[in-house]
């Protein structure tokens, strides 16, 4: 069927998109340092009785124990002072110390007797190598986020990071007014994780999402984990951590503006693509305006007692689509922090943070006139309260305490008066649009522990977040119509309206031991967790036009319809080579279960989201379907006609937590000081995995319970031939309601196979940078075929080939038919140099394989009574046939000027700097008239001025 069809399936996706204590996204993530001291004499034996100082951005004082050891932690990342003293031995002091998030300093304290100084000072290299260190992390420090030149925001920066792969590019700001998705080492988007301040923010409804927006200046670094065997370590997907600025003693802020328009911007698009991507400027999309400016400041409110930071932005990234709709965004942050030392063993700290995103225009597009598209209107709320106490020197607590609220709207432009949501046959929007109102706030406590004794490190800690997600969604006209043909033959779907309060309780627990045997670390863990989901009763009321088809229902709360319980052990080793310990040699295993998304449970509720299929025909060609226009009925989903109060779908009674099972070897390497290398392999292992949303089996019903309905022949863009039959269920073996079964998917697993290879340079010098590269394998394997696919067509979602690469459709605001393969490299660079005379450069360059090009048929229409329209997949093998290679260069030249403490910087930034037209889309859809016609290109060459001030 040809490209309007698409558009019912699109609409339905958002709204169910909309909907969208486990694998612990309750889990406190690490986003403190520590600095590990131990206390030796000349001769290397151990010295307790060592007052050891620590100041900076946290100051402290301990004692050595009687192993010669200190631990100073919950350190907030930054660079600190160390003085250690004992009498009769000359003092120690370390003047720079950096302390990064998650990081573990281990500091080698050497004391010599008394003599001729009375002060010994040492340099201030910092070991860019951790003996203990069980995880495979990047951490992105506040020099990289200030002094590299980025889009400023964090979907740019996890791209930056080895394995993490993005499904857009982001040319100066060109995407930033939308969440990108993102993938890693073969996990889904659904176990991507998000933690400010150690308390889990993830979107649990859009499951792996942020549920806001970011002032990029409010982060005093990023830490991003993508596998390892720390026993605090979520799920297996990328976990963004963000560690927020601090007051300390010594007052510190800064503020800045950057500026860029549709005036300082290229054009890049070749001859031959003026007419189809041109658009009204014959220029393609523009960004029109960016401008992104802001304030932050913190300091002592009572020096060494209680301090305070504070932060406000806005950022408005206004871009112009083909047909010159616009699309303006504003982003708009405040966060505050308040932190006290009420004595040397008690600390405590309340954060408050606020991201609201405003959209006019979002969705516009060739296809979506202004009346279609939405206003969007978040602000994400999180309120935290955290207190540390050191109940011995060595027993350390912790306990945090948060609200987080991430409700939003969506509201169609075109309103409620005017007219159905109507798609006509060449595929164009009319009248108005969805309507969606959510809101999801969540309680989260968590708390963490370490206890030393002699050689151990124990662990422990655990977790409760509840989840709430209550949302709205209804249609103008209760309709949405998408038509064949131009005599205004329709497929009419009227769709009740939708209202659901869906609740999910995650809880865990962890335990473990370090022990530390001069050279050798070894390290075991268990974790647990467990979910349950639930629904709340609900009246629905029935559709306006159709209540005989979709009648209002009473709903009954349906309890604990999914519980999870995992168990999941860690184990991992290091040894260090040398004498210098200059290498470190490490190895672990894992196993991690996945999240499950809070509305899982909304699918068994009486009151789920409810839809009918009717032929008709607008025959008054006013894009809207009269009742007297119904012609016949077709289908209903998800509900039974004849008994509207008795859910239709079904939560299978063994369900359980998806897992996946890891293994990783590595090695680190410091070349010079400040200076490290490492390598990893990791091999992975996915099984329990559940079905997808879109293609969960009807009950009952198995793979011989299908026949062949048709097929699909033609060519593809290569000259290639294909003929793919469809297959459609036999209607007699249709379940009741046209059901469906959420269920793990047997017979299948995943594997993955990848090699990372980074080198950091931490700023010294007058020079900084990272380098990373990686080579990924991601396949599935049917092992039982008669388990793991029921219908036996292969569609672009679930293409059903064994041992066929892995592909991830995504999708969202304007952006669609984007199918995420791991690349089999990707390499990422940027670097920073303080030249002479306060001339600085930066530059940042991205390069990966082009993403799969995923060739189908879309919505063919069958005779299944359960799945109507199918996007049958004619490309053979995934992966086979790419879009090309991306390369994306920016730089940055700056002048610094400094005043006392105050430095003023003034920045060209240039994206895109090669100003490539690199392909990013095609239409895929082998019926369409513009099969394999270019859909997209990267966005031109765009210059950016900024303007900083630093103290």
């Amino acid at each position: 069927m040809s490209r309007q069809q698409r558009g019912w399936r699109v609409v339905l996706a958002w709204a169910l998109a909309a909907l969208a204590w486990t694998a612990d996204p309750a889990s406190a993530q690490v986003f403190t340092g520590r600095i590990d001291v131990t206390a030796q004499d000349g001769t290397g034996a151990v010295l307790p009785g060592v007052t050891v100082e620590v100041t900076g951005p946290q100051n402290g004082s301990m004692v050595t124990d009687p192993q010669g050891e200190a631990h100073f932690l919950n350190l907030p990342p930054g660079t600190y002072q160390v003085k250690a003293s004992l009498s009769g031995f000359s003092d120690y002091l370390n003047r720079s110390l950096v302390v990064t998030a998650g990081g573990a300093v281990p500091l080698r304290v050497s004391m010599s007797v008394q003599g001729v100084s009375e002060q010994v000072q040492v340099s201030g290299e910092t070991p860019v190598i951790e003996p203990k260190r069980q995880t495979v992390s990047t951490n992105i420090t506040n020099q990289e986020l200030q002094n590299i030149p980025t889009a400023r925001d964090p979907w740019v920066v996890l791209q930056t990071v080895p394995g993490v792969i993005v499904d857009r590019v982001n040319v100066g700001g060109s995407e930033s007014g939308q969440q990108s998705n993102y993938i890693a080492k073969g996990a889904t988007t659904g176990d991507n994780t998000w933690f400010m301040d150690g308390i889990p923010i993830t979107d649990m409804t859009a499951l792996g999402s942020s549920p806001s927006y970011y002032d990029f200046d409010m982060f005093q670094e990023m830490q991003v984990t993508t596998g390892g065997a720390d026993a605090q370590q979520t799920t297996p997907g990328v976990q963004m951590n963000f560690v927020l600025k601090s007051g300390t003693n010594t007052p510190h802020g800064s503020s800045r503006i950057y500026y860029e328009n549709k005036d300082l911007q290229s054009s890049n698009i070749p001859d031959d693509l003026v007419e189809t991507l041109g658009g009204v400027s014959g220029k393609g999309n523009r960004l029109t305006k960016y401008a992104d400016y802001g304030v932050e400041l913190g300091g002592p409110i009572m020096k060494n007692k209680w301090w305070g930071w504070f932060s406000a932005a806005k950022t408005d990234v206004n871009v112009q689509t083909l047909d010159g709709f616009p699309d303006k965004t504003t982003l708009e942050d405040i966060g505050a922090k308040t932190s006290a030392a009420l004595n040397q063993k008690l600390r405590g700290n309340f954060t408050f943070f606020s991201g609201n995103k405003k959209k006019d225009g979002r969705g516009a597009g060739p296809e979506n006139p202004p009346e279609t598209t939405f206003i969007q209107n978040g602000p994400s709320k999180m309120y935290k309260g955290e207190v540390s106490y050191v109940a011995a020197n060595s027993l350390f607590l912790t306990a945090r305490g948060a609200h987080v609220n991430g409700p939003f709207s969506l509201t169609p432009k075109g309103g409620f008066d005017n007219g159905q949501v109507f798609i006509d046959h060449n595929g164009v929007y009319h009248n108005s649009n969805t309507f969606v109102d959510t809101d999801r706030p969540q309680v989260v406590f968590n708390g963490d522990g370490n206890w030393f004794r002699g050689r151990h490190e124990i662990k422990f800690g655990g977790s409760a977040r509840r989840y709430t997600d209550d949302t709205i969604i209804e249609y103008p006209g209760g309709f949405l119509d998408v038509e064949l043909n131009a005599a205004g033959t329709t497929i009419a779907i009227p769709i009740r309206p939708y209202h659901q309060v869906n609740h999910a309780l995650y809880s865990s627990f962890y335990a473990g031991d370090t022990i530390s045997l001069d050279r050798l670390t070894f390290n075991a863990a268990v974790r647990f967790d467990r979910t349950t989901n639930s629904v709340d009763a609900i009246t629905v009321q029935p559709h306006p036009v159709v209540p005989d088809v979709l009648p209002g229902v009473e709903a009954p709360p349906v309890e604990d319809a999914v519980v999870w319980n995992a168990w999941s052990p860690r184990v991992g080793v290091t040894y260090a080579v040398g004498p210098e310990r200059k290498t470190i040699v490490r190895g672990s295993y894992a196993s991690f279960a996945s999240q499950l998304n809070a509305t899982t449970a909304g699918n068994v509720s009486a009151a789920s989201y409810a839809y009918a299929y009717y032929l008709a025909v607008d025959a008054n060609h006013n894009f809207n379907i009269e009742q007297g226009e119904l012609r016949s009925f077709l289908s209903a989903r998800n509900i039974d006609i004849d008994n509207p109060a008795s859910p239709v779908n079904q939560i299978a009674s063994d369900i359980r937590a998806p897992r996946t099972h890891e293994v990783v070897a590595g090695v680190d390497h410091e070349l010079m000081p400040n200076f490290a290398v490492s390598a990893n392999y990791t091999w992975r292992r996915y099984v329990d995995v559940l079905w997808p949303s879109t293609e969960q089996p009807p009950i009952g019903v198995t793979s011989a319970d299908y026949f062949e309905n048709g097929r699909i022949s033609g060519t593809l863009p290569d000259g290639t031939p294909f003929d793919q039959p469809y297959y459609a269920l036999d209607a007699d073996r249709a379940p009741r309601g046209n059901g469906t079964l959420t269920a793990n998917r047997e017979g299948y697993h995943q594997t993955f196979h990848g090699i990372e290879i980074a080198a950091t340079k931490r700023l010294s010098n007058r020079w900084m940078s990272r380098v990373g590269f990686s080579w990924n394998d991601h396949k599935e394997y049917f092992d039982d075929p008669s388990k793991s696919i029921i219908d036996p067509t292969p569609v672009s979602a679930d293409p059903r080939i064994n041992g066929a690469t892995v592909t991830v459709p995504t999708a969202g605001s304007g952006k669609s038919q984007i199918y995420l393969t791991l690349p089999k490299y990707q390499l990422t660079a940027n670097g920073f140099y303080q030249g002479p005379w306060g001339l600085n450069l930066g530059a940042n360059f991205v390069m990966r394989q082009g993403y799969s090009e995923m060739f189908f048929a879309n919505d063919v229409g069958t005779d299944d009574p359960v799945y109507n329209t199918k996007d049958v997949l004619v490309v053979g093998t995934p992966g086979k046939y790419r879009l090309p290679t991306v390369r994306s260069l920016d730089a940055r030249v700056e002048k610094e000027v400094s005043f006392g403490r105050a430095r003023v910087a003034f920045d060209v930034d240039v994206f895109n700097a090669l100003n490539s037209g690199t392909v990013l889309g095609r239409k895929y859809d082998v019926e369409a008239d513009t099969y394999n016609d270019v859909t997209e290109i990267m966005n031109p060459r765009i210059v950016r001025f900024g303007a900083r001030i630093q103290f």
